[in-house]
């Protein structure tokens, strides 16, 4: 059976967000996903595919996207991965969008160097980002002694 084309941007699309250890609040999460897009659906946590009746730290809900989602996301001070049909590839070397590790010519970045390009671009509030950003501001000052 053929899924068809993946969905575009603002078409509905189911997302996927895991390995949230239960340690953040549906609000939490909604404000992340809702920097994105529109959450059109109710967040839910899946059931386990090993363990029937019991729920997954992995979060479900559709939505149609303004934007895509990068993933990993720095959210309130935990790494969380996100996925859906039709997103953007993402560079595990670089994190930019539209090519692989394979094919990166950028220069490496690590997960702090992330974290601090979404603080810069202002589009994040920075209470989102719990203690990654402390962490960061600590960097910094080391950094700069």
């Amino acid at each position: 059976m053929s899924l068809g084309a993946p969905p575009k941007i603002g078409e509905p699309v189911i997302v996927s967000v895991q390995r949230t250890g239960f340690h953040l609040s549906l609000l939490q999460i909604t404000q992340w996903l809702e920097l994105f897009g529109t959450i059109e659906g109710e967040l839910r946590y899946i059931v386990s595919k090993d363990i029937p009746g019991v729920l997954d730290d992995t979060l479900e809900v559709l939505m149609r996207l303004r934007i895509h989602i990068p993933s990993p996301l720095p959210a309130y001070s935990r790494k969380l991965y996100v996925r859906y049909r039709g997103q953007q590839i993402q560079c595990s070397k670089c994190a930019n969008f539209g090519h692989t590790r394979k094919y990166c010519k950028s220069d490496s970045t690590n997960w702090m160097d992330f974290v601090k390009k979404l603080v810069d671009s202002g589009n994040v509030p920075i209470p989102y980002f719990g203690n990654w950003y402390d962490f960061l501001q600590a960097q910094e000052i080391v950094l700069a002694s």
